[in-house]
């Protein structure tokens, strides 16, 4: 079964604030289509991320996608 953009809203606003969510590149490829490094999956990763209050941290050295609440 796949990873959601509905449980990735619940654990993101599960967090406590300062906190972070990480996916790693082949859920986020899932979740946000064509995946890295497109930029149309990353303008729909930033609307997903806006809409739940929270930033979107780009880590390709660990090949994870973080969506970080602010403190």
């Amino acid at each position: 079964m796949a990873y959601t953009l509905q449980e990735l809203a619940k654990e993101i606003a599960a967090a406590p604030a300062g906190s972070a969510v990480g996916v790693g590149y082949d859920v986020y490829e899932e979740l946000f289509p064509p995946g890295e490094p497109d930029q149309g999956a990353r303008a729909k990763a930033w609307e997903f991320a806006k809409a739940n209050g929270c930033a979107v941290n780009n880590r390709p050295t660990e090949r994870t996608v973080f969506f970080v609440k602010p403190k």
